[in-house]
């Protein structure tokens, strides 16, 4: 237990001050729409919606799982290209 003790105690004390670390070579990140973070997964919110059974049809296809899926990727796509609403 000391020597890992001794360890840190002379890390701390070799450490560089965050205020002297140079970050000017890093480009800061801006656009987070993509998730650009391997396990960001964005938050849903669970809502009703009434859809035209036509549609509900066309999202299901052959695999009824994975709909959901589906319909909030086709509205992220039309978000993402200025559809009108």
């Amino acid at each position: 237990m000391k020597d890992l003790e001794k360890f840190i105690h002379e890390s701390e004390m070799n450490a560089i001050p965050d205020n002297q670390i140079d970050l000017s070579d890093i480009s800061e990140i801006t656009d987070f729409s993509r998730g650009h973070f391997r396990n960001w997964k964005p938050v849903k919110k669970p809502v009703t919606v009434r859809i035209d059974a036509d549609l509900l049809y066309w999202l299901k296809g052959q695999d009824s799982k994975g709909y959901q899926k589906r319909l909030n990727n086709a509205l992220r796509w039309a978000m993402y290209h200025d559809c009108p609403l």
